[in-house]
C-alpha cells in the first residue's frame, strides 16, 4: 500500500509539472526513468494505470463533486476510450508488422526487413569504424529438386537449410531469406578474414548433410563483400557486390565461397 501511495504521489507530481510546463519532454523523460522503478506487478497493469491516471488528473485539475463532475465523466470516458484504442491499435500494428516481415516458410526475416536491419548495421559500421561483411547464399541446382521431388519436399529442404544457417552463425550475426532459394547473411564487426570461417562452416555443413526424408544432397554457392575494404558507397551497393561474388562462385563451379575482392575488374 505504501508503494502504491508513493507511486501515486510521484505520478501526480510529474503529471502536474508536465501539464503546467506545457508538455516539456524533459519532464516526461524524467517520469519514465523514475516511475518505472516504483511500479509493482499489481499496479503495472494498463487498466490500473489508467485508473490511477484518472484519479490523479481529477485531483490536479481540481474537479469538484458538483457541477464539475458532469464534465469529469466525459473526460474520464474519453481517456478510457483512447487508452483502449491505443492498446488495441498498438498490438495490431506490432502483429501485422511482424507477420509481414517474417517469411512464413522458414520463420526468417524476409526481404522487407532487410533495409531496416541492414541500415542499423551499416550506420553502426560507419560510426564505429568497424567492418561489416555481407554474404549472399544461393542453393545450387535447387530447381532440379523442385522439379524432381515436388514443392513440398523443396519447402522442407528450405526449412532445414535455414536451420543449419542459423545454428552455424555467431551471436549478433543475422540471416534472412532474400527470395526463393537465396539467403542474405549479415556479419557485423567482421572483416573478410573473420567472415571466411562462419561462411565456410555453413557451406561445409550444407554439403555434408542429407536433407529431408527423401535423402537429398545439395550444395550452396556463397558470395561475400566487406565494408570498408571493397569501398561500397551504400547499403544497396554492398549487396550488389555480394551478389556479383555469388554469381562468380556459380561460374567457378558452384559449392564454393568467392569474395568480391577476388573478382576481376572489381571496383
Amino acid at each position: 500500500m505504501n508503494d502504491l501511495r508513493c507511486f501515486v504521489g510521484e505520478y501526480k507530481n510529474y503529471l502536474s509539472r508536465f501539464i503546467l510546463r506545457g508538455g516539456q519532454d524533459d519532464v516526461l523523460f524524467e517520469a519514465y526513468q523514475n516511475l518505472i522503478k516504483l511500479l509493482d506487478e499489481s499496479s503495472a497493469q494498463a487498466a490500473n494505470l489508467l485508473d490511477i491516471h484518472n484519479q490523479v488528473l481529477k485531483d490536479v485539475l481540481n474537479i469538484r463533486n458538483d457541477n464539475d463532475m458532469v464534465q469529469w465523466i466525459y473526460i474520464e470516458r474519453a481517456t478510457e476510450f483512447l487508452a483502449q484504442i491505443l492498446i488495441a491499435t498498438d498490438a495490431l500494428l506490432l502483429s501485422l508488422k511482424e507477420s509481414v516481415e517474417r517469411d512464413p516458410l522458414t520463420g526468417l526475416y524476409n526481404r522487407l526487413a532487410i533495409e531496416k536491419t541492414l541500415s542499423k548495421l551499416w550506420a553502426n559500421a560507419q560510426t564505429t569504424k568497424t567492418p561489416l561483411a555481407i554474404a549472399m547464399l544461393d542453393l545450387d541446382n535447387f530447381k532440379e529438386i523442385n522439379d524432381g521431388y515436388g514443392h513440398i519436399v523443396g519447402d522442407e529442404l528450405l526449412k532445414e537449410i535455414s536451420s543449419i544457417i542459423k545454428k552455424s552463425l555467431r551471436d549478433g550475426d543475422v540471416v534472412m531469406r532474400y527470395g526463393g532459394e537465396e539467403f542474405i547473411i549479415l556479419l557485423p564487426e567482421t572483416d573478410g578474414s573473420g567472415a571466411k570461417k562462419p561462411l565456410e562452416r555453413i557451406r561445409k555443413r550444407i554439403e555434408d548433410k542429407v536433407f529431408t526424408e527423401a535423402g537429398i544432397k545439395i550444395t550452396a554457392s556463397i558470395g561475400a563483400a566487406v565494408y570498408p575494404d571493397n569501398r561500397p558507397l551504400s547499403m544497396e551497393e554492398i549487396i550488389e557486390f555480394a551478389d556479383a561474388a555469388m554469381y562468380e562462385a556459380k561460374a567457378r563451379g558452384k559449392n564454393r565461397i568467392v569474395f568480391y575482392s577476388q573478382l576481376n575488374g572489381k571496383k
